[in-house]
């Protein structure tokens, strides 16, 4: 495990390596989330740092799947969070995953922690963009969020599990 950097943020977008029970998923069998990168279990994100890296306020944009809803909430709390709302996007031309029903949508909650006001935002909870790949979030996430950030004074920020580097954001994970 990559050490978390020794530096405070207000704004940390973490979008974990879920491990799911099934090891083999996907029409082969043989694709999903562990096919594509480590993953971790439940109690392995709970536990990591991500106190030591929050200043007293600060906001978490918590990626997670459908099956997997519980376990959000579950490692919201642990890391020192309330929850607050959900930013949904649909992932359009892609046919989706899962065992139930195929899972064309991704939750994204929203939690604080110390004295960070609403944003009253006026734009929808919604987003809608083709799916890039696995498990990379639509640039349309960021240009919802930037401008609330930027307007509350919410600019110390970092993405956690980051993909790809983003200007303006401390990126952290073994994929950049």
């Amino acid at each position: 495990m990559i050490e978390l950097p020794p530096k405070k943020y207000n704004v940390i977008v973490a979008d974990p390596p879920w491990q799911y029970h099934n090891k083999k998923t996907g029409g082969s069998m043989k694709s999903g989330s562990d096919a594509k990168y480590p993953t971790m279990s439940l109690d392995e994100i709970c536990v990591l740092k991500i106190p030591n890296i929050c200043e007293k306020d600060c906001v978490l944009f918590l990626w997670g799947t459908t099956p997997l809803a519980d376990y959000t909430i579950d490692v919201m709390k642990a890391w020192g969070f309330d929850y607050k709302t959900k930013i949904y996007w649909h992932k359009i031309g892609s046919l989706g995953m899962g065992y139930w029903f195929r899972g064309q949508v991704e939750e994204c909650l929203v939690g604080i922690r110390g004295d960070v006001k609403a944003f009253r935002c006026q734009k929808p909870n919604f987003i809608q963009s083709k799916a890039r790949s696995h498990s990379q979030k639509p640039e349309e996430f960021f240009e919802l969020i930037e401008p609330v950030l930027d307007a509350h004074g919410l600019n110390n920020r970092i993405e956690l599990f980051a993909r790809e580097r983003r200007e303006g954001w401390d990126c952290w994970g073994n994929e950049v």
